[in-house]
């Protein structure tokens, strides 16, 4: 044993992007266009969603521009470590 901790990270397919909008209650924004990326406040349609994630509480969407979704990563990663280290 390495002494690493192992995470579970739930991954979903584009085609499965559609039914998570749903559920979500954010796919008839999503397919008019009326969601706006979390970092370069750019309209996120069906098409350019590069992910999901949640942040203060609230479901956020973030556009497939890698510098974003690098921000997203970083964000959520950095919330995780905090959360940990609290206990």
């Amino acid at each position: 044993m390495t002494g690493e901790e192992t995470r579970t990270i739930e991954i979903y397919f584009i085609i499965d992007m559609a039914s998570v909008l749903k559920k979500l209650g954010m796919h008839e924004d999503a397919e008019a266009g009326r969601l706006h990326c979390y970092f370069c406040r750019k309209p996120v349609n069906l098409q350019s969603i590069g992910g999901i994630f949640k942040h203060e509480g609230q479901v956020r969407v973030v556009c497939d521009n890698i510098k974003c979704l690098y921000e997203a990563a970083w964000l959520t990663s950095r919330k995780w470590w905090h959360d940990r280290l609290r206990g």
